[in-house]
C-alpha cells in the first residue's frame, strides 16, 4: 500500500468478535445472516472465530445485512466531526491472504454511516484477483489511479488504464485483476 499502514488479512479475529457481537445484538442466528448474505454459515462462524477473511464484496454484504458500514464493521471508530479525513500515514490497510486474492485494500468512508457510500483504496498487483466473481447490493464505481486493471462483467472483459473510470450495478458478478506490476484504484460503492 502506498505509505498507508498495513494489517495482517482483512477481517482478523477482532473483526469477527465486532461481526458476532453486531449480529447478536440484531438477534440474528448463524443460519439468518447466512441466508441475507448468500455467504455460507461455516464461512460466517469461522470469521466470527477470526479464523477466516472476508472479500470487499463479502464485507459490503455482511454490513448491509448487520445494518452498518464495512468501517465500523471492521473497528474503526467514528467521530463527530463534520468533515471525516483519512490520512495517508494513517490509513488502515487490510491485505487478502495470497491464497484469498492477495490484494489489499483501505476503507475510507466515514465510520459508522450505513447510508452512504463505501469507499476502497485498493492496491491489486499483477495477477492478483479481486473477488471471484462475487456480487453486492449498490452501484460499483471504479477509477484507476495506477497502474491497469481488466474487469469481468456482465459477460465482458473491460481493460482499464491509469485515469479510467467504471460504473456498474454492483449485483452483476464480478472479477477484477491486476495487468501490471502496481495498480491501484479507487472503488466507490453505493449503499443501495
Amino acid at each position: 500500500m502506498s505509505g498507508g499502514q498495513r494489517t495482517s488479512e482483512a477481517g482478523g479475529a477482532a473483526h469477527g468478535v465486532q461481526a458476532r457481537a453486531l449480529r447478536l445484538r440484531r438477534g440474528l442466528t448463524l443460519e439468518a445472516l447466512a441466508a441475507q448474505t448468500g455467504l455460507s454459515k461455516g464461512h460466517l462462524s469461522r470469521f466470527e472465530r477470526g479464523e477466516k477473511a472476508l472479500s470487499i464484496a463479502a464485507l459490503l454484504r455482511l454490513s448491509q445485512a448487520l445494518q452498518t458500514s464495512v468501517s465500523t464493521l471492521l473497528g474503526e471508530a467514528g467521530d463527530d466531526a463534520v468533515l471525516h479525513i483519512v490520512r495517508q500515514d494513517s490509513r488502515q490497510g487490510r491485505m487478502m491472504a495470497p491464497a484469498e486474492a492477495g490484494y489489499a485494500f483501505s476503507p475510507l468512508s466515514r465510520p459508522g454511516d450505513a447510508g452512504a457510500a463505501n469507499v476502497f483504496l485498493v492496491d491489486l498487483p499483477m495477477a492478483a484477483v479481486r473477488d471471484s466473481e462475487h456480487h453486492h447490493a449498490g452501484e460499483e464505481m471504479i477509477f484507476v489511479l495506477d497502474g491497469s486493471v481488466e474487469v469481468e462483467a456482465a459477460g465482458q472483459v473491460t481493460v482499464l488504464g491509469k485515469g479510467d473510470f467504471l460504473q456498474f450495478s454492483g449485483l452483476l458478478k464480478h472479477r477484477l485483476r491486476g495487468r501490471d506490476a502496481v495498480n491501484q484504484i479507487l472503488i466507490v460503492v453505493s449503499a443501495s
